[in-house]
């Protein structure tokens, strides 16, 4: 009988112990300035070139789409270049009363957004968007502009100054414009109350 004592306990060539094994060698990131995030790319950048009045156009009717989409009204939208370089969208929906708001001011903060989010895109194009719905603002604008040359009338008569309305910046930039061509009379606003201030019509 064979002596097992004696039976080389060395293990074979092809074979290797847990302390023998060895990890598979895995290559290594290279920590270079290829692998960092590159902030510029993520960031749009600003075009480079001016938008066509058509694009324009285009960019400006889907944005105001895209907002009142997000309130929960369905809307047909367009915008329109207007001869003094400003952009007229007027909205058409079931519910511009919704859109309206009381007092106007839905529609005049949405316009607000609309103004600021272009500005941001387009920082060297002087853009100026006026958002209406259903041509509401329109009829309004008539509407200021037919009682500031009546009032007008009124305070040359009298001699005496009279409190028109209270207005937005727009609507009192746009009645001072209409009644300036007069040279006999001068508009001026006072107080605050928010967005609108009382615009007051006086002979000079």
């Amino acid at each position: 009988m064979e002596d097992t004592k004696n039976i080389d306990q060395t293990p074979a060539s092809n074979e290797v112990t847990p302390a023998e094994e060895k990890k598979p060698d895995t290559p290594q990131p290279e920590i270079s300035a290829q692998t960092e995030p590159n902030v510029e790319t993520a960031v749009p950048a600003q075009p480079t070139e001016p938008p066509t009045p058509d694009k324009l156009e285009n960019e400006i009717s889907n944005l105001v789409d895209r907002l009142i989409t997000l309130i929960g009204i369905r809307t047909q939208v367009r915008a329109e270049l207007q001869p003094d370089g400003s952009f007229y969208v007027n909205l058409r929906s079931r519910n511009d009363g919704l859109i309206i708001g009381k007092r106007g001011m839905t529609i005049v903060s949405i316009q607000a957004l609309v103004n600021q989010i272009i500005k941001h895109r387009y920082p060297t194009i002087p853009v100026d968007i006026f958002v209406d719905v259903g041509g509401y603002r329109k009829r309004r604008e008539n509407f200021l502009k037919k009682k500031a040359q009546a009032v007008a009338r009124i305070v040359l008569d009298n001699k005496r100054e009279m409190a028109l309305d209270m207005l937005t910046e727009r609507e009192f930039r746009m009645v001072e414009n209409e009644l300036l061509p007069l040279g006999t009379v001068r508009v001026y606003a006072v107080g605050a109350t928010g967005s609108k201030r009382t615009v007051v019509i006086a002979p000079l």
